[in-house]
């Protein structure tokens, strides 16, 4: 039995498939069948059942599940130190879509410029797909918005943002000094695309307020976005921090909507079991205390 039994075991039980496994761990499904396989006949117990070409963990694996998560957050850990003391100053870090185009480029300047040899490898994803990369130690530390569920993560609230909505030059309401929350209906809405935190939170928001607008724009493309509002096209739903310039510009303008204060919090986040190196503890430091 090896730590790769475990590890396979773990994405089983997470995906619920072996071919679903298989493709997360970048092996054949035949090695995760006879891994598993294995695993059963070493310690003599069953830890899934098949059933109707679905797999089902039994309850004895359920309550190996925690102690193999264990085993897997040690050696991954004591990989990190011997990695941290022996290849060099690297760091893996993680942005959700709109901390990575306003947040995160100063933040790693900041930790480059106090940590001169340090290696940074910056992945930018939604909030989901980054906290699965975390999970995993795909990533070291990230910084996101929106729900966090993992209670596997540490979660540091280092920063307060809010969504906003905002027209641009050319929209007829770009004059308005505020309009009815009902008036919404009558415009076209511009949005990140769908599963993003924003359009979720603001699709929520429109729920229950009984609002339905015409999704006209989705992209996940901050950037775009902010040239179609710039060009007249519609309402568009972004975070504060990404279109504070063009505010103070004048380029755009935020609405005065009745009752539309959508706040929220960007976080810190790293596993709970994670090995601090000096470069992630300096990166954390830069985080919480605002050097950025």
């Amino acid at each position: 039995m090896t730590i790769r039994h475990l590890q396979i075991f773990v994405a089983v039980a997470d995906c619920g498939k072996m071919r679903a496994a298989a493709e997360r761990l970048h092996i054949s499904q035949p090695s995760v069948s006879q891994a598993v396989r294995e695993l059963e006949s070493y310690y003599n117990i069953k830890l899934f059942e098949r059933l109707s070409q679905r797999i089902y963990i039994t309850e004895t694996g359920k309550k190996l599940l925690p102690y193999a998560r264990h085993i897997i957050d040690s050696f991954e850990t004591m990989e990190g130190f011997i990695n941290d003391t022996s290849s060099g100053n690297v760091i893996r870090v993680g942005g959700s879509v709109s901390v990575g185009t306003r947040l995160l480029p100063p933040m790693i300047k900041s930790l480059e410029n106090e940590v001169p040899d340090v290696d940074v490898c910056v992945i930018v994803d939604n909030t989901a797909a980054i906290e699965g990369k975390i999970q995993r130690s795909e990533l070291d530390i990230a910084v996101v918005e929106g729900i966090v569920r993992s209670d596997e993560l540490v979660k540091k609230d280092i920063y307060d943002d809010e969504l906003v909505l905002v027209v641009g030059s050319e929209h007829e309401l770009f004059n308005h000094p505020g309009i009815k929350l009902k008036e919404l209906t009558k415009h076209a809405l511009i949005s990140r695309e769908s599963g993003s935190v924003e359009r979720n939170q603001f699709e929520q928001f429109l729920l229950e307020h009984d609002i339905k607008m015409k999704n006209k724009w989705s992209c996940s493309n901050t950037e775009t976005i902010k040239k179609a509002v710039l060009n007249g096209e519609g309402i568009a739903i972004l975070s504060r921090m990404v279109i504070e310039k063009e505010i103070a510009a004048g380029e755009v303008r935020v609405l005065n909507v009745e009752n539309t204060r959508m706040k929220r919090k960007i976080k810190l986040i790293y596993h709970k079991n994670k090995y601090i190196s000096q470069s992630m503890k300096q990166f954390i430091d830069i985080c919480t205390d605002g050097r950025y």
